[in-house]
């Protein structure tokens, strides 16, 4: 076998195979072996079938495609390991010379994406500020007023409703022309008067409701409105109130702790945890923000002629995160096409920068990571691996050790976060 290799415009190379015809024959008789376990012949058994009948029977056509499916692989992977060719995609072959006589030999080009040669900027001068975590009491506060108004209990009011109070009612909405308005109907719809819940200018309708009362009221929805059926437009809607609940007082105490959180626990430790967890969310907010903001740089810096075969393949992963997230949302892909009012072909259209910016960024920071020689250590590794462990139920725990067992995908997966972590962090400003 004879492998000629020409680079081609955007990461993409031409090789040329020539088979020999003493391999293309041996490719043929086991074409036709495998040919003769397909063919029923009266009189033969499976797997005895002479040659020239099985020829006969299947035709040159068919034989040539069997061979082909035959030596096309083998030869193929062969000039591409001698060759070293960093492949990334299925290769688009063009039979350039078939064999159509003894003695032929067989010549056809291949056509594949390479990994694209990375070239960066001067990254050492990307520098990031990280905000500094600070949790403040009124911040915690706040939070625990969350909670506690989420296991408040109510009583009927019996007075006109006011700012805090609950209401349920029913109301739909109507243009101008007294049709219905579609999804803006409702039964026993909870509101709680003043936590803006709804669109601006509903609950200070509601203000002053009683029991049994009647409104009816028109709202001008925003023009920068998160429905873009609805910007703009101008809704009246007819409510009925079915209920006004006051809220009892309630003060945070060992039993609403437990209720919330099915725990004993002091007040004191409570609020400790929340600060707690208050100082995580931000912490990972602000390192979230940190992240973004390197990668960003990195992809500024970054070139590489990227293949079609590679961004084509960025913008299915892409398309596959959103169908996952519009699945959990109880949409299927087709009904959520249908809502942004766009097609498969527009999707894949709007996401090609997107796409390509994500495959530059994973390039860069591969690239910094081999410049850099980063590595983390398997003891680190492990060590993270146990934290994680930690974080379940002592009899999940088993499952997690399993699932991030050396040599895994999960292992390498979270190897190559840690180490994309510790290059964060070279970019980290003081």
């Amino acid at each position: 076998m004879n492998a000629v290799v020409k680079q081609l415009p955007k990461s993409q190379v031409e090789i040329t195979i020539t088979v020999p015809y003493a391999d293309y024959a041996k490719a043929e008789k086991k074409a036709i072996e495998l040919l003769g376990k397909e063919i029923k012949v009266d009189g033969f058994r499976e797997g005895q079938i002479p040659e020239n009948i099985i020829r006969e029977k299947a035709g040159p056509a068919a034989i040539q495609s069997a061979t082909l499916e035959q030596i096309i692989p083998i030869s193929y992977s062969a000039a591409v390991k001698e060759n070293n060719v960093q492949v990334i995609s299925q290769p688009k072959v063009d039979i350039k010379s078939p064999v159509t006589k003894e003695g032929d030999d067989l010549m056809y080009v291949a056509i594949v994406a390479v990994m694209p040669e990375v070239k960066l900027g001067n990254y050492k001068k990307i520098k990031v500020k990280k905000e500094k975590v600070n949790v403040t009491d009124k911040e915690v506060n706040e939070t625990l007023e969350m909670i506690i108004n989420r296991f408040a209990e109510w009583k009927d009011a019996g007075r006109p409703s006011k700012e805090g109070d609950r209401i349920e009612i029913d109301f739909e909405g109507f243009d101008q022309e007294g049709k219905s308005v579609p999804k803006t109907a409702s039964k026993n719809h909870p509101i709680v008067l003043g936590a803006k819940t709804m669109v601006p200018g509903f609950e200070e309708a509601l203000r002053g409701v009683k029991t049994g009362d009647t409104k009816e009221f028109t709202i001008d929805f925003p023009q920068a409105y998160h429905a873009k059926e609805m910007q703009g437009k101008k809704v009246t809607f007819k409510a009925k109130v079915n209920r006004v609940e006051e809220k009892l007082s309630q003060e945070l105490d060992e039993p609403l702790i437990e209720k919330a959180t099915g725990q004993k626990q002091s007040v004191e430790a409570f609020k400790q945890k929340v600060a707690q967890d208050l100082e995580r969310e931000m912490e990972q907010r602000v390192q979230a923000d940190v992240d973004n903001k390197v990668v960003q740089e990195i992809i500024k810096i970054t070139k590489a002629e990227l293949p079609d075969a590679l961004i084509d393949e960025e913008i299915n992963l892409l398309k596959e995160e959103r169908k996952y997230a519009v699945t959990r949302q109880g949409l299927t892909w087709e009904q959520y096409l249908q809502h942004i009012k766009k097609t498969d072909e527009d999707f894949a259209k709007d996401h090609r920068k997107p796409a390509e910016e994500r495959l530059l960024a994973r390039l860069g920071v591969n690239k910094i990571i081999q410049e850099e020689k980063i590595d983390v250590p398997d003891a680190d590794v492990e060590k993270r691996i146990q934290e994680i462990a930690g974080m379940y139920p002592e009899e999940q725990r088993g499952k997690v050790l399993e699932h991030y067992k050396k040599g895994s995908e999960a292992y390498r997966g979270l190897k190559n976060n840690m180490s994309a972590d510790k290059l964060i962090n070279m970019f980290v400003a003081e």
